[in-house]
């Protein structure tokens, strides 16, 4: 019986350390950029990616979004998404009617990182890119997003709901 429990007890340990050394060699920080197109014009895009607050009547992803005051007087949101994790959004650029840059505004969470959301004009429509340039600070962390969630996870996630937003399909394309 107590074969058992050490076999037991040393597979748990396994379990927690390997994630954990493991995600030790993996790096900080990482970039994932995917991109589709839509058949709308870039100011109607623009008009939909650019309004943070309207985000959770057509990303299932997220609760709510409240606007803040934020300490320097900028631009920022407090996302609630679907489990309940609260993120500080602040804005840091926004290029009407083509770029936005947006940035986790708390240091303490286990990751961080901005998002650069590129549109540009094609012949049908508009081409959408978004950039995540994540950083995750904890180990365990790091092997669940590069082995089980993906780098690109929720920039897909987002790219097919804006695709949905306006009537389109689509199928988000990994760039880097």
């Amino acid at each position: 019986m107590l074969k058992w429990v050490l076999l037991l007890v040393g597979l748990l340990a396994a379990l927690i350390l390997f994630p954990m050394i493991g995600g030790m060699f993996l790096p900080r920080g990482h970039t994932a950029t995917s991109t589709i197109t839509l058949a709308h014009p870039i100011d109607s895009v623009w008009g939909v990616v650019s309004n943070l607050t309207a985000y959770p009547s057509w990303w299932r992803d997220v609760k709510s979004m409240e606007r803040i005051e934020d300490e320097a007087g900028g631009v920022s949101w407090l996302q609630r998404d679907a489990q309940g994790q609260e993120l500080p959004i602040e804005l840091m650029v926004s290029d009407p009617p083509d770029r936005l840059v947006t940035r986790i505004a708390d240091d303490r969470l286990p990751f961080g990182g901005t998002w650069t959301y590129e549109l540009e004009s094609t012949p049908s429509g508009c081409r959408v890119t978004v950039t995540e340039e994540g950083e995750i600070f904890n180990p365990v962390f790091r092997v669940v997003a590069r082995y089980i969630l993906g780098y690109h996870g929720t920039v897909d996630r987002y790219l097919r709901a804006l695709g949905a937003r306006f009537g389109d399909t689509v199928v988000p394309t990994h760039v880097r």
